[in-house]
């Protein structure tokens, strides 16, 4: 009888044991999975972070270009404005004191 008696006890504590390695390894599997997750996550974000600066490289220069394109086509209006300006200054001038005095 007390043979038998001490193989439940070690039985039972044999199924002790095993319950908690096996609540062991689930808390290392979880760890791992929550490490896992947290490892793509930065992986993530590390990656999103290089394609926002290499995007936000190429609209600057892109913008810059446009910047340049537009400051040519003012200097040419502005040159044409002050050619036109400097060719007809005297005439307009003085078709203006004429209008103003014919009153």
């Amino acid at each position: 009888m007390e043979d038998m008696i001490a193989k439940i006890v070690e039985m039972d504590k044999k199924a002790r044991d095993m319950t908690e390695e096996a609540h062991r390894d689930k808390l290392d599997y979880e760890n791992q999975v929550i490490a896992k997750r947290e490892n793509i996550k930065n992986d993530f974000l590390e990656r999103a972070k290089k394609r926002i600066s290499i995007n936000q490289d190429t609209a600057q220069r892109k913008a810059d270009a446009s910047l340049r394109l537009i400051e040519e086509r003012d200097s040419a209006v502005i040159a044409g404005l002050d050619s036109v300006y400097k060719q007809n200054c005297d005439k307009w001038v003085d078709e203006i004191v004429a209008r103003v005095t014919e009153i």
